[in-house]
């Protein structure tokens, strides 16, 4: 968020957050802050609280799935970038594997009635909203669906709604890139060879560009059919992060399509192979200002990886590493701790510290990435009262023009 601040006072705007936390902990990097409940206010009372406070908005940026709905009413309502219709069908999975079946690029078997389901093994997670992997599961059989079921009943979510997917074995990766005029152009293609099949969650070491053949024949594939849904939904100043996954035998499915850049050390990664600051493009594209002077071209060079590390047990996350130890070794061009970490729900992804790592080969990137672990020093305390770090449930960055706002 703060970062987002700095490239919107960039454009010579004013940044203003939009939390339900008083005490939020990226009010002081904006110049203004409103309070909102996302959960129990409605509309008119955002635009009435942002009217008595004279701020005139001009664009929206969030980065937090749950709150797009939230984006595209603000930008309905002060018409501005951000509207569109087909931004809409990117919010539900079930919409986005009707469409995609619709024009002929996915055969996955999918159901949104868990009741109707007759195909396992199978995924099956919330249709609107599954951020940090939250409530995804494999079922293998329809006893098992129905146990996932009444665990979420118990927990209090009966009436989330749902998607039931076929699962794909295979190899798991990642593409992001902006769309321009309908068109997607891929930057960063990640393989995820040590991805957590078990609890679903990203782990082990991911980079770019793939390294096996499968898995860039896919990227290739699934490009090519997101490209053609970009188009079919008149997609523009968007970017795209995206997952997929590749058989070996040459099948390709879609597993899931985000209207933001990835996060972690996606964006140190994309600014190291292409030059171009997704945060900053994402402003610009919330602006309605972001544009390509010339196709971008796929690089194969440098490669990249990182890690993402996950505390796997309830408690506080103390680290003695700093940032600075994790820059200071060979490749390092990216490190995020987050110190303090409280790990609540296991259901989640519970990353607590992030490097990102240049090499010249597989090999030496594996062998960087070691160093870097092993430097890594830190401790899991069962601390019940320990103060919450964690990323907060709804924030969101209103931006407005400096000459239409009152101090």
């Amino acid at each position: 968020m703060s970062l987002a601040a700095e490239h919107v006072r960039a454009h010579g705007l004013r940044s203003v957050l939009v939390s339900e936390l008083p005490d939020n902990r990226h009010r002081d990097t904006c110049d203004d802050h409103v309070v909102f409940d996302w959960y129990s206010e409605d509309l008119p009372a955002l635009t009435a609280r942002l009217e008595q406070r004279g701020i005139a908005p001009v664009a929206v940026v969030n980065m937090l799935e749950s709150l797009t709905p939230w984006q595209i009413a603000l930008a309905t309502h002060y018409d501005i970038p951000g509207a569109e219709e087909g931004r809409r069908v990117l919010l539900s999975k079930v919409l986005v594997r009707e469409r995609m079946q619709a024009l002929g690029l996915s055969g996955i078997r999918f159901s949104g009635d868990p009741a109707t389901v007759d195909f396992f093994p199978s995924i099956v997670k919330p249709s609107t909203d599954s951020g940090a992997s939250y409530l995804v599961s494999r079922v293998d059989s329809p006893d098992e669906l129905l146990a996932y079921r009444r665990r979420l009943a118990e927990a209090g979510f009966a009436d989330t709604e749902l998607i039931v997917e076929e699962y794909l074995p295979g190899i798991e990766f990642s593409v992001d890139g902006p769309v321009v005029d309908g068109r997607f152009h891929p930057i960063l293609a990640v393989e995820k060879p040590e991805h957590d099949h078990v609890r679903h969650h990203d782990a082990g070491l991911e980079f770019h560009p793939p390294e096996q053949d499968c898995v860039r024949e896919g990227v290739r594939v699934l490009c090519e059919q997101v490209n053609t849904l970009c188009a079919e939904l008149r997609l523009d100043q968007f970017w795209l992060h995206f997952e997929g996954r590749s058989t070996e035998d040459g099948r390709t499915e879609l597993i899931e399509i985000n209207t933001r850049p990835g996060g972690g050390m996606i964006p140190a990664a994309v600014r190291e192979i292409s030059g171009i600051d997704p945060i900053g493009a994402y402003v610009s594209m919330a602006l309605g200002e972001f544009t390509l002077d010339e196709p971008i071209p796929f690089r194969d060079r440098p490669i990249v990886g990182w890690i993402d590390m996950e505390g796997d047990e309830l408690g506080t996350v103390e680290v003695s590493t700093t940032e600075d130890d994790l820059r200071a070794l060979p490749g390092v061009i990216g490190a995020q701790i987050t110190n303090g970490y409280r790990i609540t729900d296991l259901e989640r992804e519970n990353f607590f510290l992030r490097f990102a790592v240049t090499a010249d080969s597989v090999s030496q990137l594996r062998d960087r990435v070691e160093t870097v672990r092993n430097k890594v020093d830190y401790r899991i305390t069962a601390d019940p009262d320990a103060p919450l770090a964690q990323p907060d449930r709804g924030v969101s960055e209103i931006h407005s023009d400096s000459r239409q706002e009152s101090a």
